[in-house]
């Protein structure tokens, strides 16, 4: 019997710490893919290395315009000195004269000129642009309307084919151009031009590694469809907005790390840890999935930073049979100003959690994160597991909402609330602080003592009105 668990144990560890093979070398700057991959001799692509059994390491400095995926058994990390290596999304623009100019303050711009861009070579359905990004400013333009005709203010945006074409998710729509509403020249918006594409960061692995690496400017989601791996101090930012072309409505999407459940192949046994994630069109990180029986299992989301997402954790299992979580959790984690992901596009779910629960679940935990700044659960019906939890919440936002009922919304004005919101999901151990918006003291201790990790980018930004006022009870 002691024999038969020493094999079990075994087992499981060379399933989550694979053996990997030769090191291998990446360096945009000064590789070539003609190269050994040695330190002295590097690869230049991530799509040219072994993608089974190898340890890769990405140049520090340099940057990826490719996707990182299809890896098994291997190891990725970063190798020299400076910034974490980038794995980057953004197709940029190298003409600015490129830009046409219609009538009504509209620019259109063909992007499926190849020889005007440099970065992420983006063609097709790839041009499903998500969002306008000036790097030197860090300044997003998000606010992707659903038809050309809807380009009304400043900072507004469209693609696809022509101008007056109605439904980008047809099959044949190649996304020809975009559109951009603004009464100056865009060149004069900022120094350079760029573009979130249609695609993921990091994708398709299983047994895997990944380590000190930043992925930014995908339009669809940062990590998505992993099995079995651990991803840990990655800088994951500026990433979803485009539309989702599989989806039968006009719908955006956009997750920092997404672990999909499906009954078949389910994203499980996956770790995120000491990560920075940031400025996503949807959430931070989730685990959610659709189909007949479910189960997600050993997910952990534990020691992260979250900032500027529409989410920090998101969670939902619809099953038409039944549905289950185990051994999953969302712990230790300091998330800052949810809700607002510099997209532009408030809704009513922009808060730090949300679930779209259809039954009472077990076996998922939130616990010891501590929240400032944004609503608290956007929750259609049922709840995790909340535990420890520290909540700082603006006068004015909500404590839970659930959008098909909004009239049961209950708001964040007083100390009565807090205990009607802890009584109405079993939560008795949670902190709930009502912040006023003035209160700059007790947001700058905040800032200082628990997200330390965090306070350069937070105080770059200025704080800017919230686009979603109109939502906060009066």
């Amino acid at each position: 019997m002691l024999q038969k668990f020493a094999l079990i144990g075994a087992a499981m560890f060379a399933a989550f710490f694979p053996l990997f093979g030769r090191d291998v070398y990446v360096s945009s700057s000064t590789g070539d893919d003609k190269n050994d991959g040695s330190i002295s001799a590097p690869l230049r692509t991530i799509a040219a290395t072994p993608k089974d059994g190898a340890k890769v390491y990405l140049k520090r400095g340099d940057v990826f315009f490719e996707t990182l995926q299809g890896f098994e058994n291997s190891e990725i990390d970063a190798y020299g000195e400076g910034k974490k290596p980038l794995v980057c999304g953004l197709k940029i623009l190298k003409d600015n004269g490129a830009w046409e100019r219609l009538p009504s303050d509209v620019w259109r711009l063909d992007l499926s000129k190849h020889s005007n861009f440099d970065g992420y070579k983006a063609a097709g359905k790839t041009n499903n642009i998500g969002a306008i990004y000036y790097p030197e400013e860090d300044k997003i333009y998000g606010h992707l309307v659903q038809r050309a005709s809807m380009l009304a203010a400043d900072g507004d945006f469209w693609a696809g084919d022509a101008f007056y074409a109605k439904n980008v998710q047809s099959p044949k729509t190649q996304f020809k151009y975009i559109y951009f509403r603004s009464k100056r020249h865009p060149s004069e918006l900022g120094k350079t031009v760029s573009f979130v594409t249609y695609s993921y960061g990091i994708r398709d692995l299983k047994n895997c590694i990944v380590r000190n690496v930043a992925v930014k400017g995908f339009g669809v989601h940062g990590v998505s469809r992993a099995w079995n791996c651990r991803f840990e101090n990655l800088e994951i930012d500026l990433i979803g907005g485009s539309v989702q072309l599989s989806y039968p409505q006009w719908a955006r999407l956009g997750n920092g790390v997404e672990f999909w459940i499906s009954p078949n192949n389910p994203c499980n046994n996956n770790s995120v840890s000491g990560c920075k994630i940031s400025r996503t069109y949807d959430c931070g990180a989730t685990i959610q999935g659709h189909g007949d029986t479910l189960k997600a299992e050993n997910i952990k989301f534990t020691g992260n930073h979250f900032f500027r997402c529409r989410q920090a954790f998101e969670h939902f299992l619809t099953a038409k049979k039944s549905a289950a979580y185990a051994n999953c959790e969302f712990s230790n984690n300091k998330c800052f100003d949810m809700g607002e992901n510099e997209f532009s596009t408030p809704e009513s779910r922009d808060a730090n959690l949300l679930s779209y629960e259809r039954n009472p679940i077990e076996g998922l935990s939130i616990k010891n994160n501590i929240f400032w700044g944004a609503s608290v659960y956007a929750l259609h019906a049922n709840p995790a597991k909340l535990e420890n939890n520290t909540f700082y919440v603006y006068r004015g936002q909500y404590l839970r909402h659930n959008r098909d009922k909004p009239e049961e919304t209950i708001w964040a004005d007083s100390e009565g609330d807090i205990e009607k919101f802890k009584s109405a999901i079993g939560d008795v151990s949670d902190k709930f602080v009502i912040v006023e918006r003035s209160d700059t003291r007790l947001r700058r201790e905040v800032l200082e003592s628990a997200f330390a990790p965090q306070r350069e980018k937070i105080e770059r930004k200025t704080r800017e009105k919230y686009r979603r006022d109109s939502f906060f009870r009066k």
